[in-house]
């Protein structure tokens, strides 16, 4: 009994805590497209860039060739159809004058002249427009339109060799056989049509400085 009450209780060992093994972290899908989702927006946006970057440029460009090309034209057929308009009331007022002098022969004669010089020069006017309208056509990439303008030229500039004599009659000859050379250029080579038309339109404008005085 003495042995019992004199054993030293030994102190209870601690329980042992079992060991957690943290477990491996798998990333989540959507956490992957998470991360990866920056990129294609990224991409997108350069893209875009590119396309809004192309589309100014773009317009810049219509912007130009509608100021060095475009403008000039329109403008300069606006103001050969004013020309026009002023020649066909000169040759209205010398058409009365003619019929109210026809008993005064002399006077009458010169009228006629003028009349006939008046109807010359209106020739040579509407062939111009036809010529500036053809150009400008061609310049916005629209064959049918600049044949369209071209359609009745040949006509007018018959018309006008008629009225004419010597080196002028043969110069306005050429001006159509350079005019048959365009019609056939206008669908197979835009570039060379271009190129005779310019031509032609100075030779129009030499010719009209050099009988009008213009």
């Amino acid at each position: 009994m003495q042995e019992q009450g004199d054993q030293v209780l030994e102190p209870e060992s601690p329980t042992p805590v079992p060991e957690i093994t943290p477990e491996p972290v798998v990333p989540s899908p959507l956490d992957s497209d998470a991360e990866e989702a920056p990129k294609p927006s990224r991409r997108l946006r350069k893209v875009l860039v590119w396309i809004v970057g192309l589309v100014i440029l773009f317009a810049a460009g219509v912007l130009l060739s509608w100021m060095l090309q475009v403008r000039p034209q329109a403008a300069q057929i606006a103001r050969q159809e004013s020309e026009i308009l002023s020649a066909q009331e000169q040759i209205e007022l010398l058409n009365d004058e003619v019929q109210g002098l026809r008993p005064l022969s002399e006077q009458n004669s010169q009228l006629r002249e003028e009349l006939f010089s008046a109807n010359a020069h209106l020739d040579l006017l509407n062939v111009l427009v036809d010529v500036t309208t053809a150009q400008l056509a061609l310049v916005q990439e629209d064959d049918i339109a600049a044949r369209a303008a071209l359609s009745g030229t040949d006509v007018r500039l018959t018309a006008l060799e008629s009225t004419l004599e010597g080196a002028d009659a043969v110069a306005v000859g050429e001006m159509g056989g350079r005019l048959q050379l365009v019609l056939e250029e206008v669908e197979s080579d835009s570039f060379a049509a271009r190129r005779d038309l310019e031509i032609l339109a100075n030779n129009l404008l030499a010719l009209e400085r050099v009988l009008f005085g213009e």
